[in-house]
């Protein structure tokens, strides 16, 4: 099933469920498939991505039940679901063989392709992400962000009671800079898309982004990256939080063709906070492939 809108199109996933594919880009060289972090839109690649879609098609999609795609049609919101997902977005729009580019907890997604459909990733960016966040890790590297799962496991519970509290505070003028008084995003951050970001976020369902977060992120499969075909890259900040620089260390020395690029001074948020070197690495990474 396929609808068209002014959009993308909404096409119908493996179990039924209806997700919202978008493709941007008019060059000819191989696609380029984003596996965005839960509930994010794609304001944090407008910037870092405009050099690139003039190389080779962009394809996105929203995860099942955030944004612009459908509720679940089953219960399923692991890792699996959302790499089937994928499949069934690069099927719509012709596409066999691919690269994959993706930020934040995306990465997880992006490794469950990866080594599901090895003869069709060609190459894999993964900016700002790691392998899911097990709760283990807090005790023994000290990373909150093990904690973030276990949190949002909690909250999902809540989500009706704190949409409309989020909402609003999303929409208070002064939004931007209250995240940046938080210290959670760099200084170079693009305000205007930063927003953009976070009231994409306070639009989804509170639950389901709250359980897709928790399926996903807490759901750590530090094998896969030794199982990674495909010749990778690794972008990281070297102030990230959310995935910190110990656990992208700990996959580069197992991926058989990776490479790690570390930002300096940088956070979770390189796709905004360094758009043009972003987009210069990218780039530079997948014409060195040839692809």
């Amino acid at each position: 099933m396929i609808i068209s809108d002014a959009h993308g199109d909404v096409i119908r996933s493996f179990d039924g469920t209806l997700l919202s594919t978008r493709r941007s880009g008019t060059g000819a060289a191989t696609p380029l498939l984003l596996c965005n972090a839960v509930g994010a839109n794609d304001a944090i690649w407008k910037r870092a991505l405009v050099d690139v879609q003039r190389e080779r098609p962009v394809i996105a999609w929203d995860h099942r039940g955030l944004l612009g795609s459908g509720p679940p049609a089953t219960d399923r919101l692991d890792a699996g679901a959302q790499a089937e997902d994928a499949l069934a977005v690069a099927a719509h729009h012709g596409i066999e063989e691919f690269a994959i580019a993706s930020w934040s907890n995306g990465s997880r997604i992006a490794l469950e392709v990866a080594t599901r459909y090895p003869e069709r990733v060609k190459a894999l960016v993964m900016v700002n992400g790691g392998f899911g966040h097990p709760f283990g890790r807090l005790l023994r590297h000290l990373e909150v962000a093990s904690a973030f799962p276990s949190l949002a496991g909690v909250a999902k519970h809540f989500g009706a009671a704190l949409q409309g509290p989020l909402r609003a505070v999303t929409e208070r003028p002064e939004l931007a800079g209250l995240i940046r008084q938080s210290g959670l995003v760099g200084a170079t951050a693009d305000s205007a898309l930063l927003v953009e970001l976070v009231r994409g976020i306070a639009a989804c369902d509170l639950k389901t982004f709250f359980a897709t977060y928790e399926a996903i992120a807490g759901d750590s499969a530090p094998e896969l990256a030794a199982r990674v075909d495909a010749p990778t890259l690794l972008i990281a900040g070297d102030k990230d939080i959310f995935t910190p620089l110990s656990m992208i260390v700990e996959m580069h020395a197992v991926m058989r063709a990776a490479r790690l690029e570390v930002y300096e001074k940088a956070g979770h948020y390189l796709p905004i906070e360094y758009p043009a070197k972003l987009s210069d690495d990218i780039r530079r990474f997948l014409g060195e492939l040839a692809l």
